[in-house]
């Protein structure tokens, strides 16, 4: 049974989360630098995961901007290095939210990442058993 990935998508860093084999539990993991992004298909293939989320930054009128065209590039990217569909979720207010809950100061940003990736992926696999 495979697991599922999600990337929450930046210029600098890529957050990750991935779920257990059961598609039960989101684990946050590492940051991956975005200059090394080919770290993803090792993750893909090392994982068996047979779904990618993609984190898509729009704007708080639903409007895509250019992050979230570099997003869609990313995921286009992902697609063809691994030949897994990619599905894209917006992920309005996630950053902030995070924030909120474990303080700005407390964690550095490339924690926040992660944990954006995580609860994206919580999100989805709590829609997914309903």
């Amino acid at each position: 049974m495979g697991r599922i990935l999600a990337i929450d998508y930046g210029e600098k860093r890529l957050g990750i989360a991935i779920s257990d084999e059961t598609k039960t539990i989101a684990l946050s993991k590492p940051y991956v630098s975005a200059a090394t992004r080919e770290e993803i298909i090792k993750l893909v293939n090392d994982y068996e995961v047979e779904e990618i989320l993609i984190g898509l930054p729009v704007g708080l009128k639903g409007v895509e901007g250019e992050s979230a065209r570099k997003a869609r590039a990313f995921g286009t990217w992902i697609e063809e290095q691994t030949g897994r569909a990619v599905k894209f979720i917006d992920e309005r207010f996630s950053t902030k939210e995070i924030q909120r809950e474990i303080g700005k100061s407390s964690r550095g940003r490339e924690i926040i990442d992660s944990l954006v990736a995580q609860r994206m992926l919580e999100r989805y696999l709590e829609i997914e058993r309903t």
